[in-house]
């Protein structure tokens, strides 16, 4: 049995529609009907080949994409939580379980060749994937299978804010891309006194405005660091979470956080990072500096779930256009002109 997937087969910009074999199952495994996927800025960096994605030396040809919902279509013989039938979304990254990450409760950065999809495993930018049970969870019940795409971006928001504790804090988002803009909801339902939202697109910031910020700033047109303060009483931020990955607006943040407040990395730093003032700002003010890689599994997963069956975050807002399996290389050209996530819905493809 054959499906079409879209191979990234060269290591330069582009990426292939192709047919391939159908993924076969082992007793672990489940293979899922894909019903819907998104498309992440890290896809289109696969596309583009970038000077960060060569740095990786993924092993080629790979089935691209890890946003995504489906239907389990068989299980393996050991799989117990899961059925045939089951919708379901995956979680981008396979742990060992074995190792001492794993062991101690961080499986989702596992050190021990972690597979992550579409990269170094297989991804859903296909008719089918194979996943291990260990990487699956259950859509919840008011979710469809194109909001059900969304879950692992909006996970990823939720992960941020998990190390950035904005209940009953001031907090700033740097960067209101898709999950930018998911993380801003998010802190206003978790309780953020003030959520400060910068970006340079007018479009994103009124966005971020409807979905919860109290303050946006235009970074051509504003000084981040002034309103920072005077918003704060001159005290400074609580917690910054940067989308952006500019080491500009890094430089910003670190002078924006009170004494001892936390920075989250989230956006993807693509060459050397410089602080521009290290000692006074960040040794001395005794910043936490952290980042994140995907999810906890599955703490995130779990109080990402409980926020979203309440209903009162609109899931079906995050589709910034729908497109088809065939207008790949479109979706790439005008990815950073849509706000929100494109998705691909599969039923007829």
């Amino acid at each position: 049995m054959q499906m079409k997937a879209i191979l990234k087969n060269s290591r330069a910009r582009g990426a292939t529609i192709t047919t391939v074999d159908v993924p076969k199952v082992g007793d672990m495994d489940m293979l899922i009907r894909v019903k819907a996927f998104a498309l992440c800025k890290s896809d289109v960096d696969v596309y583009e080949w970038t000077p960060l994605v060569e740095r990786a030396n993924y092993d080629l040809p790979f089935i691209m994409g890890h946003e995504f919902a489906g239907e389990v279509v068989e299980i393996g013989r050991l799989v117990t939580g899961i059925a045939v039938g089951d919708r379901v979304a995956g979680e981008t990254h396979i742990p060992c379980g074995t190792c001492y990450t794993c062991r101690t409760g961080n499986r989702h950065i596992c050190t021990n060749n972690m597979g992550v999809l579409g990269r170094n495993v297989d991804g859903c930018f296909a008719q089918y994937i194979r996943m291990p049970e260990i990487s699956v969870v259950k859509l919840p019940d008011n979710l469809t299978y194109e909001q059900g795409a969304l879950l692992e971006p909006f996970a990823t928001a939720m992960h941020a804010l998990q190390k950035a504790n904005p209940a009953g804090r001031n907090i700033a988002i740097l960067g209101t891309g898709t999950i930018g803009l998911m993380a801003v909801e998010l802190a206003s339902f978790l309780g953020a006194t003030q959520i400060i939202a910068l970006d340079i697109a007018d479009e994103k910031l009124a966005q971020s405005k409807q979905r919860g910020a109290t303050t946006i700033v235009n970074g051509l047109k504003e000084d981040f660091v002034a309103v920072a303060r005077q918003r704060t009483g001159g005290t400074g931020l609580d917690a910054i979470v940067d989308f952006t990955g500019s080491e500009r607006v890094i430089n910003q943040a670190v002078e924006a956080l009170r004494a001892a407040g936390t920075l989250v990395q989230v956006g993807m730093v693509e060459k050397p990072l410089t602080f521009q003032n290290y000692m006074y700002g960040v040794v001395y003010k005794e910043l936490n500096i952290t980042g994140i890689f995907g999810r906890q599994m599955f703490e995130t997963w779990e109080m990402l779930f409980n926020i979203l069956r309440t209903g009162r975050i609109n899931t079906e807002s995050y589709i910034g256009k729908r497109m088809q399996f065939e207008q790949m290389d479109e979706a790439v050209t005008v990815f950073n002109s849509v706000v929100g996530r494109i998705v691909f819905p599969m039923d007829e493809a």
